[in-house]
């Protein structure tokens, strides 16, 4: 690696261009990963599937292979080159996405979606160490929640545009193609418009929070270490946000579904109409959290980002309740204002982890809260969702019931593990200030953001 992709100054135009690049890496990945929540109806009807296969499909087909491999693919991001770690996996999320398309079986479908999580597994922990290294602390929460919004982008494009495919090629006619499997190749072969500006991304130089040169790679063993002696914060962190983000989950999979089999709308309008407000109301959630969190940081509040997760959660719980029960008007007015509050959510969680932890063990941190917000979709969210509609109800049109006991107490103990956890939280920081003190005493060279950039 060159000198001149090794230094750089921190919280420049290129910095914020690099986030804006990752966030539409996070844009198709998610749209990706998406489309299959818009696709429950004629899958179903192309496989003869019942709710609780589609819900193991949405939810344990991804999220426990996601996990299996975050985890190395987290350590590979911690040790070698991000940029180009990201490069390969999405070049293999976006022909998985395309092999959804063409499968001939359930199996098939299954083992595509398996390819589909192998790939992005990897964005994740890479983008986010990526994005803490070009920022400083100060700009890195709206930095992060920058990236974030990608996976808002990417549910509204898979509903909005998945939705306008679908009703095009459902109109017009597509040979002997379904619709929707035309809808999986282009989209998924759309996502390698994204390497050319990949390729235009440089590695960052890895620096401690006050621009000194990082310390060199951790052991496994140095990371165990360091995890058990934060173990109270980062699980308040990570099983705070990753309950919230099962919760939404649960909402994200099976809303399309419940506005077309409770409020009779048609699938393709459906689309339109949902991923229309999230891409509009979920980035501009993610702006305003971060800026919620920046200003009670500014005013002395060290749990700034979990007090605003706890009001999300607490909102949401309301919200998601009333849009399960209420009628249709006031349960898109719900919707719409859940995906708004939700979406205050990613920046702050990746940008709590980054903090928490040193430059060489942010991807494995943020591989463990991707892991336990998958796997706790995988096994509680949408699947839970479906096995009610089947085997408590009987009846596929009790949907809105079965979201109603499953999304708000989601929410609920989201909002309680943050507001019980916000003491060692605060303690963890003042840990990590007196470790930055002492290692700054210890070694005093002129820190690396100072240094010019040649470029």
């Amino acid at each position: 690696m060159g000198r001149q992709a090794a230094l750089h100054r921190r919280d420049t135009a290129y910095s914020w261009y690099v986030a804006v690049v990752m966030c539409l890496c996070f844009t198709f990945s998610y749209m990706d990963r998406a489309l299959l929540q818009l696709l429950v109806g004629p899958i179903q009807k192309s496989f003869d599937l019942n709710d609780t296969q589609l819900g193991l499909l949405q939810g344990a087909a991804f999220a426990v292979f996601y996990t299996l491999f975050g985890f190395p693919l987290a350590r590979v991001a911690d040790t070698r080159h991000r940029r180009n770690l990201t490069l390969v996996g999405l070049v293999v999320w976006c022909a998985a996405t395309a092999a959804c398309g063409l499968a001939q079986s359930m199996p098939q479908l299954f083992g595509a979606r398996i390819c589909v999580a192998i790939g992005e597994a990897a964005l994740a922990p890479a983008a986010v160490s990526l994005i803490a290294d070009y920022f400083s602390p100060g700009a890195r929460t709206r930095a992060l929640s920058i990236y974030s919004m990608g996976v808002f982008f990417g549910s509204g494009l898979a509903l909005g545009l998945g939705g306008t495919l679908l009703k095009y090629f459902g109109r017009d006619g597509a040979g002997q193609t379904e619709p929707w499997r035309l809808v999986f190749i282009i989209l998924g072969a759309a996502g390698l418009l994204m390497v050319p500006l990949l390729l235009t991304v440089r590695e960052p130089a890895r620096l401690t929070d006050d621009g000194r040169r990082s310390e060199a790679t951790a052991s496994l063993r140095q990371v165990l270490a360091e995890f058990a002696r934060k173990k109270a914060a980062l699980l308040t962190t990570v099983g705070g946000f990753a309950t919230t983000s099962m919760a939404a989950s649960t909402l994200a999979s099976w809303a399309p579904t419940f506005f077309v089999r409770v409020h009779g709308w048609a699938l393709g309008p459906t689309g339109q109409k949902l991923g229309g407000m999230t891409l509009v109301l979920s980035p501009l959630g993610a702006i305003v959290g971060a800026m919620l969190a920046d200003a009670l940081t500014r005013a002395g509040r060290k749990d700034g980002k979990l007090i605003v997760g706890i009001g999300s959660a607490a909102f949401c719980a309301v919200a998601s309740l009333v849009m399960a029960v209420a009628d249709q008007a006031v349960a898109l007015v719900a919707i719409g204002s859940i995906q708004f509050v939700v979406g205050f959510n990613f920046g702050l969680v990746q940008a709590s982890l980054a903090e928490l932890v040193p430059n060489r063990m942010r991807a494995i941190a943020s591989a463990c809260y991707i892991a336990s917000s998958n796997l706790l979709a995988a096994t509680f969210g949408p699947l839970l969702v479906g096995v009610l509609n089947d085997h408590v109800f009987h009846d596929p049109m009790m949907i809105g019931r079965s979201i109603a006991m499953v999304a708000p107490s989601g929410f609920a103990v989201a909002a309680l593990i943050l507001a019980t956890g916000r003491r060692s939280y605060r303690s963890t920081l003042s840990l990590v200030a007196a470790d930055g003190a002492a290692a700054q005493r210890a070694s005093d060279p002129a820190p690396l953001s100072r240094v010019k950039d040649p470029a």
